[in-house]
Formats: structure tokens, sequence, C-alpha cells
């Protein structure tokens, strides 16, 4: 069995906000330190999602921890699977934690989408006509290199496709930020803060439905209904999961704080990626033989609410008790790290109300969704 016995997250900030001065290693030594300061073994592992790694330098997991001041000789690596890439350095971890190959390790995600660069294709020379300049948040990150579509644009297609409209993303948005402003009155611990902000800069405080209503599609066509109002946005963060094996936590008495049940994932064609999530959570149910009946709290990454409202509708899911503390919507969506966040954001929940189990659920472009089932302990 594997268990979480604690985690750090920092606040997430804005493109060009309060975390613009720090690289995604500098993100990811933040939480990596946090933890380690409350932990008195040595930590044999470090595994880090992350998507955008142009510029990142070499293995920023390795950065990461020796900026944190960890052990020189703790190898360290890096992941990549698009927005499941946190949830898959989980499931990575826990895979060495079952197979006996280490029995203490930390494992999450980071972005820097502040920092990430423009990219020029002139390695032999512009022979002839213009420079093109590509951003790497587009080109690694939200666009799929499979059809050449924006996850906003196959976003609006489900949307469509399952008779989400406007009004009901533009409500999901609404409560999202209501619901995030109420988790940050109930002064949440762990959480890694800045001088210049102490929660999720994103999050509007004054959020209005008036405003809401009035900001315009993204898409240019007629029945486009995502906003930036009712999309994630662009954000600066790292979030990580101190994991251990049962048998470390017997020797050493250390109480847990959830057990890691186990994963699942789907693999769908890539303009389906918003709702592939559904199919890896019916996959873990059946998995671990039990029912969505028997699961108290649920985390949707917000990609966009419409991936929300989706996944909700195809699992006919409780939303009373789905993103109780709001999602990326309204704290952003730093690509690498959003998914090691909303476990976070489970096991609080699990906690504060006492809930004995959660799912997780995260989609990516090219076509990906994966689950984690978690137990309160």
């Amino acid at each position: 069995m594997v268990y979480v016995v604690d985690y750090s997250s920092t606040i997430f900030g804005r493109i060009g906000g309060v975390w613009s001065n720090y690289k995604a290693s500098d993100l990811a030594s933040l939480v990596i330190k946090d933890i380690i300061s409350r932990f008195s073994y040595p930590v044999e592992l470090v595994i880090l999602g992350n998507v955008i790694g142009a510029g990142n330098g070499q293995n920023l997991a390795r950065q990461a921890l020796i900026k944190a001041g960890m052990n020189i000789n703790t190898p360290a690596f890096v992941v990549n699977q698009v927005c499941i890439s946190p949830i898959k350095a989980l499931q990575t971890a826990y895979v060495n934690i079952i197979s006996s190959e280490y029995d203490v390790v930390i494992a999450g995600g980071v972005e820097s989408m502040t920092n990430a660069p423009f990219l020029v294709r002139t390695r032999m020379g512009n022979k002839y006509g213009d420079l093109v300049l590509e951003d790497s948040i587009n080109t690694d990150g939200l666009r799929c290199a499979i059809t050449n579509k924006l996850m906003i644009e196959i976003a609006e297609v489900i949307a469509k496709r399952y008779g989400i409209s406007r009004e009901e993303q533009d409500e999901l948005a609404y409560n999202s930020h209501k619901r995030a402003a109420e988790f940050w009155n109930s002064n949440p611990q762990n959480f890694v803060k800045n001088p210049n902000g102490s929660i999720d800069e994103n999050i509007r405080l004054d959020v209005s439905k008036d405003k809401m209503a009035s900001l315009k599609p993204v898409v240019r066509r007629e029945d486009a209904t995502i906003t930036a109002g009712n999309a994630s946005a662009l954000a600066d963060g790292a979030a990580a999961l101190l994991l251990v094996s049962e048998r470390f936590l017997k020797k050493y008495d250390l109480k847990p704080l959830c057990r890691i049940v186990g994963f699942a994932e789907s693999f769908e064609e890539p303009e389906n990626f918003p709702i592939v999530p559904s199919l890896s959570t019916k996959s873990l149910l059946k998995k671990y033989s039990i029912s969505k009946d028997d699961i108290d709290l649920w985390e949707i990454n917000e990609a966009f609410a419409a991936v929300l409202a989706a996944n909700m509708k195809i699992l006919e899911l409780d939303y009373s008790r789905t993103n109780i503390f709001g999602g990326a919507v309204a704290f952003g969506h730093p690509i690498g790290a959003t998914g090691a966040r909303l476990v976070i954001n489970s096991i609080i929940g699990m906690k504060k109300y006492n809930y004995k189990k959660a799912v997780v659920m995260v989609c990516a472009g090219s076509g990906g969704g994966y689950s984690v089932l978690i137990e309160n302990t």
C-alpha cells in the first residue's frame, strides 16, 4: 500500500504575476523545501510532471531538489503527458513504491507559463521570407499536435455535442470563483505564498454574473460559448505530495493523510480529450469493484467549465460533491502542476468533512484521461 504523509503547493500565480521571476525549477524547489522541512527522513526519489520543457534546462526535477537543499545523491526525473503529467508522476511514484524499489518519494508537478519561450525554427539559417515565432505555450501545451487544433476549439465541439449552454458554463465558472474564495477564507495549510500574494492570483473575489455574461467567446464562430471567464487561466505554480510505503509508515510510526488506492487511464480520439476522464473513471470504479455512490468527493480539472459539465453529465455526478473548493477556472491552470493540486484539494476536503473516498479526474491533449482513487485514513 502507498500512503500520502504530507503535501505542499504554491499559490497559483497569474501569467506575468507574482511568480514571474521564478523559473520552473525555482517553483518546484519551494514545495520540495516546504515538505522536507517537516520530514525527518531522507527522500529517496523525486518525480515531477512538467509540460512546457523548452528553456527549463536539464532535468528540472534534479535542479529543484538541489535548490531545495536535498541530498545531492537523490535521483529525480521529469514526466510529460500534458495535463495529466502530475498524476502520471504520482502513479509512477506509486508503482516504484509498490514494487519495493523505493520507500519515500516526492511526486507532483510544476509549470512556469510566464517563462515559456517563443520558438524560432532557424537552426540552419533563414534563406528567404519572414521569421515566424511560435509560442511554446501553444506548441507544447495547448495545441493538439495531431489535429493542429487548440484545446479550446475541441472543447467548443464537446460543449455543443453534450448540449452545454453558455449560461451553464458561466454558472459553473461563477461558482468556481465563489468556492475558491471560501476555500482561502478557511486558511488552508501547507501553501507556499509570495510576499506579493497570499491566495491564488486568478481568483476573482468580486466575480459578477453580469460581467461574466458580457464576455465575448474566444473562438470566432456564431455558436461559440467558451470565454475567458469560463475557461481556466494561464498560470504559474507547483504542487507535490510525499508518498511512503506501508512498511516505512509502520517502521517510523507515521500518521498518513490518506491512502492512494490506485489509478486508471484511458486514451481516445484526440478530439474527444475533454470527456476521456469519464472513461478512465469508469475503468477505475470497475478495477476496484466500487460504484460511484461509494465516492464522497470528486475533483475534475476545470480546463474549461464545459469539461466539468460534460464529465458530470456523463457520470451523473452531484455538483455539491464536485470541486467543492472551486477549480482551475478560478485558481488557474499551470498545466504541469494542476493535477497534483487537485489531489491536495481532495485530501483537504476529505479531512474537513470526514469523507472516506475521493476520485480525481484530469483530461489531456491528444486524447488522454487519468483518474486516481484515494481513501481517507
